[in-house]
């Protein structure tokens, strides 16, 4: 994977958190003023996220290539651009998920935490938060496989069946086992083909971490081990910007978080909310920075 870090600032919610101030890997891509983006995004806010993420990248890039003198040419068309990690704001964005896979050109799976299945048919011809996946499996022709991890039963049975075959779904309890020790034993979903992660901290009981939708019942190390364990299982592959390197489930194609609280959300104590988040989104960076590097 290569160690690219987008943090995209949608509702305003980074500018009260500090995990990725000192990450060098880490560029703040600024995407509050554009309409279009609250839970469902239409095909102008579309394509302009896009063209930000992308001139962002690029500028990152050609000032990192100017202080190493080197030829950033690999970076001008954008192609690493997925391949990274990304923080993608409060749950009503999770459908950049499917934005960032639109730009992947080879065949992957997708490992899902959410607990919610995000599988909703949209009444309208638009991308939405709660229905990215039906998206990715409808138009994105490099999809293989998809793995849903905590999603709620009861919202699983209200899917369209033919939708619902389409998907592995599993339960916490069928990923992570107590080690004993303090720890778990992770069982990563088996694939053949190179994973995309995407994390929605919903999945994470609320006596842990706050976000802006219901949530389940997976602890915080729960989550985090399974970062650690699926990077660790990868760590034989990084994916040079532009190119490519590995095969298989030996490969890790990129990862992405949502699930921070709203900025002005209430029933909580907004300041503590905010921290947790803040915490958990430091402690997956300095994961996936331990490992790549």
């Amino acid at each position: 994977m290569s160690f690219d870090t987008a943090i995209l600032n949608f509702s305003t919610i980074y500018e009260q958190e500090s995990f990725y101030r000192s990450d060098k890997s880490s560029h703040f891509v600024d995407l509050k003023d554009i309409s279009g983006t609250n839970c469902m995004c239409d095909e102008v806010a579309r394509a302009e996220v896009i063209r930000r993420i992308r001139q962002n990248a690029v500028t990152k890039e050609l000032l990192l290539a100017k202080e190493l003198s080197s030829n950033c040419s690999l970076f001008m068309n954008g192609s690493y651009i997925p391949y990274g990690l990304h923080f993608i704001d409060n749950g009503n964005f999770h459908y950049m998920s499917s934005v960032y896979l639109s730009m992947v050109k080879e065949p992957f799976s997708i490992v899902v935490f959410d607990h919610h299945p995000d599988m909703q048919r949209p009444m309208f011809d638009i991308l939405s938060c709660g229905g990215w996946i039906v998206d990715v499996l409808d138009n994105n022709e490099f999809v293989r496989d998809v793995h849903v991890i905590g999603a709620d039963p009861g919202l699983i049975s209200e899917l369209d069946e033919a939708d619902k075959r389409k998907v592995h779904f599993y339960d916490i309890e069928d990923i992570f086992e107590d080690d004993g020790k303090g720890g778990y034993i992770v069982k990563l979903p088996e694939s053949s083909f190179p994973i995309y992660l995407s994390i929605d901290k919903d999945v994470i009981t609320k006596q842990e971490l706050t976000t802006n939708w219901d949530q389940g019942e997976a602890g915080a190390e729960q989550i985090l081990s399974f970062v650690r364990a699926l990077a660790g299982c990868c760590l034989g592959d990084e994916r040079p910007s532009g190119g490519s390197a590995g095969s298989g489930a030996n490969r890790l194609l990129g990862v992405d978080i949502c699930g921070e609280c709203a900025p002005d959300q209430e029933g909580c104590d907004l300041d503590r909310a905010i921290r947790e988040n803040d915490v958990f989104n430091g402690r997956v960076l300095d994961i996936l920075r331990e490992v790549y590097g």
